[in-house]
């Protein structure tokens, strides 16, 4: 993919560099001569202005014995004349006596006349040193110096004048100027070849840094950059073959973590084939059990096998030490109890003969506790033996005890050379209604709290059996879980946890689906052939596992006509029962879990209704966490702390408003809620409780 990707225009950085360098220099090169030439200006202004105010003073010493005699034209005059010839810059020579007239010029037709100055001068700022009456005065063509003819007493004879033609100055100012620039011009190039080639060549290492990182980039992690170089460009070209050693050991590492990865995804589902799904009812007992891995797989297995004279064989057991090791060892465990059951109808006989398969295979120190019994579901009695496992703990409905059997076997593979057998007993326990009995790994009773010194213990296990044991094998199993997770809080579980429950729960309440009191029992066959019913005829709506998303049913229920004809009152009732419903899934089944949705499907009656309003089913389908939607006994509205309770009739108006509620958990499809909905029969209530 990244080889085809298309290649954008890329500046190279040496060259940018490179340029950025030359105008750099260039910049400071001008800034340095834009200084210089202001100060050369104002050195050789301040040189000229000074050589002009000497000549007017050497003008002036010379006029001051010459203006005082009777004809002073006759040497001031010749004098200026050949000032002004020697030097052609001079633009004005002129000596006047104190009255202002010429007395010296150039122009001999000028002697005697009054002297007008040029138009325009005024005063010239200057830094030039100068005494007392002398001027330096200029306009835009000519710069006069001004100083005083005096005689030996100091007294004014006159003043002598010398002007510098502006033209001149400029020349000297261009002159230089063409000279600095033409330094400045040899400086600059000499200069930025220099800069070129230094950045050219110090940044010459970044080409072969950029064709490395592109070869990375394709994915060649094995071809070396080699940069001799002893700057930093050095140090990242090393860093860089570093950073593809790494690379190229990391893709190392994360194939064989995939490899790891599956073959750990291929051991849950092996686990996962070898432990029930669901509960198992058989008579009046009802066998439901959970396992719960520390790491992804672990070593608690449990099973339970039905028999063909209705009787049930059940096993747990607990490999020393967890993950994919104790994973291998529950399958081997699963593979031997399934050959040999039928060989061996004695518990202890059977766990004697695991214990001579497994030692073949065991490693020294490695070794599995287990249960195992067939309980009769006629009679309700249960042989059993255990290999070293924990007591089994059995709640007595009638009299509310709980009575703890512990055995003297030891574990599977400890000792070698058929030890076991002496230890090993076969025991039995009678199961009566209402009775539950109760076999669990270590992960339940020593889960510690999050400080690590309390044990969860099996006191906590007595109290929450003997509170959950009227309620059924399924509650009894969810209670207990809720319970250790919440003693070990946010912690992480150090070992496996497996529980089996086995209830004497009747045959009403061991049925396949929980039915509504007084309804008519709908069997789980029927239960998935109304659901596809309704998926092949009815309507539905997928539902988030939120109570704010539950105002939806009320539309959802004029769309499907599930309420056309009914009453306003029968039409908030259905609507009500409906709530309640998906509210006990979304609390109980998926936590509040937003993320998660279930179904609500509506299904007419083929049948003619009673009335205008149709009679059928509604379903609902979930994956959450099954729960027991059901009571054993209607509540007592006459009983004064019910009233004062305000809640938790929810349960009351479903059973009372629909004509038929069944309850399906853990069906190949999830969760399954089937209720009948028969709106002549809620007319027939409201009538009575009217009249």
């Amino acid at each position: 993919m990244t080889a085809n990707r298309p290649r954008r225009a890329v500046w190279s950085i040496r060259w940018i560099v490179a340029c950025a360098a030359v105008v750099l220099t260039t910049l400071i090169v001008l800034g340095v001569t834009a200084v210089m030439e202001s100060r050369t200006r104002n050195v050789l202004a301040r040189e000229i202005e000074s050589r002009l105010m000497l000549q007017a003073r050497n003008l002036a010493l010379t006029s001051s014995g010459a203006i005082v005699t009777d004809y002073p034209e006759l040497t001031l005059a010749p004098l200026a004349r050949v000032m002004q010839a020697s030097q052609p810059e001079l633009a004005l020579v002129v000596v006047l006596d104190r009255l202002g007239n010429i007395q010296g010029h150039p122009d001999v037709r000028l002697l005697g006349t009054p002297f007008v100055p040029p138009p325009g001068l005024t005063a010239v700022p200057t830094t030039a040193p100068q005494g007392p009456h002398e001027t330096i005065t200029g306009n835009a063509q000519i710069l006069v110096a001004s100083a005083p003819i005096l005689n030996v007493h100091g007294e004014l004879l006159g003043t002598a004048l010398v002007g510098l033609s502006r033209a001149y100055v400029d020349q000297a100012m261009g002159q230089i100027r063409r000279q600095q620039y033409l330094i400045l011009g040899a400086f600059l190039l000499a200069g930025a070849a220099l800069s070129f080639a230094l950045m050219s060549i110090l940044l010459r290492p970044i080409g072969a840094l950029r064709a490395g990182i592109e070869r990375i980039g394709r994915g060649d992690l094995s071809t070396p950059l080699r940069l001799a170089d002893r700057t930093e460009f050095g140090l990242l070209a090393e860093e860089v073959n570093g950073m593809a050693v790494a690379l190229r050991q990391a893709q190392t590492e994360m194939v064989e973590r995939e490899r790891l990865a599956r073959e750990m995804e291929l051991a849950q589902q092996i686990q996962r084939s070898i432990l029930p799904s669901g509960q198992t009812v058989a008579g009046e007992f009802v066998v439901h059990g959970g396992h719960w891995a520390a790491a992804e797989v672990g070593g608690d297995y449990y099973d339970v096998i039905p028999q063909p004279d209705g009787s049930i064989a059940l096993a747990v057991a607990d490999v020393s030490g967890k993950g994919l090791a104790g994973c291998l060892i529950t399958a081997m465990i699963f593979s031997l109890l399934r050959a040999l059951r039928s060989f061996h109808h004695s518990p202890a006989e059977l766990l004697a003969v695991l214990d001579e398969r497994l030692g073949e295979t065991l490693q020294r120190g490695s070794f599995v506790t287990m249960f195992y019994g067939e309980l009769d579901s006629k009679s309700g009695r249960l042989v059993y033996s255990s290999a070293g496992h924990n007591p089994t703990l059995v709640y007595r409905g009638a009299t509310r005890r709980v009575e703890w059997h512990r055995s003297k076997g030891i574990p599977l593979g400890a000792i070698r050379g058929g030890a076991i057998r002496r230890t090993l007993e076969d025991s039995a326990v009678d199961l009566g209604p209402g009775d539950v009995l109760i076999q669990f790994t270590d992960g339940i009773n020593e889960t510690t709290d999050p400080s690590g010194k309390e044990q969860f213990g099996f006191e906590r296990m007595e109290k929450i059996v003997s509170e959950a044991a009227p309620s059924g094998a399924r509650e009894i199993v969810g209670r207990l879980h809720d319970a250790v997770a919440k003693w070990r809080g946010d912690a992480l579980p150090m070992d496996d946890e497996t529980m089996l429950v086995v209830s004497r729960e009747g045959a009403a309440r061991a049925g396949r689906g929980d039915s509504s009191r007084g309804g008519t029992v709908l069997g789980l066959g029927e239960a998935l052939q109304r659901l596809d019913a309704a998926r092949k005829q009815g309507t539905s709506i997928q539902l988030p596992a939120s109570l704010d998303s539950l105002v939806a049913i009320r539309e959802w229920l004029d769309r499907s006509g599930a309420l056309r004809g009914l009453s306003s009152n029968g039409a908030d009732m259905l609507d009500l029962v409906l709530y309640e419903v998906c509210a006990n899934v979304v609390e109980h089944g998926y936590g509040k879990d937003a993320a998660r949705t279930f179904e609500l499907w509506w299904l007419p009656s083929s049948e003619p209704a009673g009335g205008p309003a149709p009679r059928g089913s509604f379903l609902v389908r979930d994956q959450g966490r099954p729960f027991r939607p059901d009571r054993t006994k209607d509540t007592d509205y006459e009983d004064p702390l019910v009233r004062k309770r305000g809640r938790g009739f929810g349960l009351d108006i479903i059973h009372k408003t629909m004509s038929g509620v069944a309850y399906h958990p853990e069906t190949k499809l999830g969760n399954i809620t089937v209720l009948d909905w028969d709106p002549s029969k809620l007319e027939q209530r409201d009538e009575a409780r009217h009249g």
